[in-house]
């Protein structure tokens, strides 16, 4: 019959877990460093009841080695209960993100690492049974003690991911444009202002600016995106809006120019495409006489910008884009309306009224409407 001490080597020389490498007289580790080392194996619970089974078998003289050593056995085979949080977490917040092309089992590998949930087996065990479960990438608000379930229900809820949301509006000029972006964001504005140069997205810009080539429109990023990311997103907008309407490449520069003074002159959505054509009428020599081919606008008579745009001196079109130019300027340039207004007047500029005339003559009787409007609204900026 094994004596107690034989019985002590054997319980202190247990079978090791399939897969394991070593000697199967390598001494037992704690349960805790099995525990951080692989998941739990249901193996053991079975091998247990064989051990026990064959004990009972074995002979009522074995009773006595079962008094001894059973629980022992009992302890060390049975499946080990998987560590979780209660409830919806604490504080503080974190910021966990999801990496593109990151797994389930990575997903739950770094929850538990982050203090997030309390093991890597509470919420992976979730996931396997569970193959619908997807997550997007991005970066989460996430408490920290959360259980698994609540953890995985966070992020798949769109309300708790991070983003930058940016808006630039139409007619912006480049450089509050970067200020917006910068603000909007945590990217300094001097590194938005190196990288606003047109070589860096393939462009061959005759004035070496990239004013005119951010399409003005809302947009959102992950946290942590580059300059050179925010601003090539928004050149590459730009860029598929005039290929969808058609302008070819070698066009867009004076499209984006044209489209610009546009965009900084038109006050109301029907305005733009007659806008439009009193400027092509102008640059066509229609009425040639009262404006010398100039187009005069006031959007191109400003102090940050040089005598090479003022189109109160120059002929044409200026060297470049003013502005931003949106969907509607971009479409009145291409399809300007039906007309032979050469001037247009603002004659409220709360509202945005203006009135389109064909001669000087009859643009002049309507600056009087102008001036009234500014006297009874001196505060108004403009007048």
């Amino acid at each position: 019959m094994t004596n107690d001490s034989e019985f002590d080597r054997i319980f202190q020389t247990l079978p090791q877990s399939p897969g394991t490498q070593g000697s199967l007289q390598e001494p037992l580790r704690p349960r805790k460093e099995l525990r951080d080392k692989r998941p739990p194996s249901r193996g053991k619970t079975v091998f247990a009841v064989v051990t026990i089974a064959i004990i009972v078998l074995s002979g009522a003289g074995l009773w006595v080695v079962w008094n001894e050593y059973g629980q022992r056995v009992v302890d060390y085979f049975a499946e080990e209960e998987i560590a979780d949080f209660e409830g919806g977490g604490a504080e503080p917040v974190i910021e966990f993100t999801i990496s593109p092309g990151d797994i389930g089992e990575a997903v739950a590998r770094n929850l538990a690492e982050s203090g997030v949930t309390a093991s890597f087996e509470s919420v992976y065990n979730i996931l396997l049974a569970d193959p619908t479960i997807v997550f997007q990438a991005g970066t989460y608000r996430l408490l920290t003690g959360m259980s698994a379930e609540s953890a995985i229900q966070a992020l798949r809820d769109s309300s708790n991911r991070l983003e930058w949301r940016i808006t630039l509006p139409e007619g912006v000029r480049l450089s509050r444009a970067l200020e917006i972006i910068s603000e909007n964001t945590d990217i300094p504005l001097a590194e938005l202002q190196a990288a606003a140069d047109p070589s860096l997205y393939g462009l061959d810009v005759p004035t070496g600016k990239l004013e005119g080539y951010l399409f003005p429109d809302t947009y959102t990023f992950e946290p942590g995106v580059s300059a050179e990311d925010v601003i090539s997103r928004m050149v590459n907008e730009m860029s598929s809006r005039l290929t969808a309407l058609g302008v070819a490449p070698k066009d867009r520069h004076y499209v984006l120019t044209f489209a610009a003074l546009v965009q900084r002159e038109s006050r109301l959505p029907d305005d733009f495409a007659k806008v439009a054509r009193v400027f092509q009428n102008r640059i066509d020599g229609v009425r040639q006489q009262d404006h010398n081919g100039r187009l005069q606008s006031d959007a191109t008579y400003r102090d940050d910008l040089d005598e090479t745009y003022d189109t109160y001196t120059i002929v044409g079109l200026p060297p470049g884009p003013i502005s931003l130019p949106g969907q509607l300027a971009l479409e009145a340039v291409l399809n300007p309306a039906e007309g032979d207004w050469v001037y247009f007047i603002t004659v409220n500029l709360e509202t945005g009224e203006t009135i389109f005339t064909s001669s000087l003559q009859e643009h002049l009787s309507y600056v009087p409407l102008l001036r009234q409007w500014c006297s009874e609204n001196a505060e108004y900026p403009g007048c």
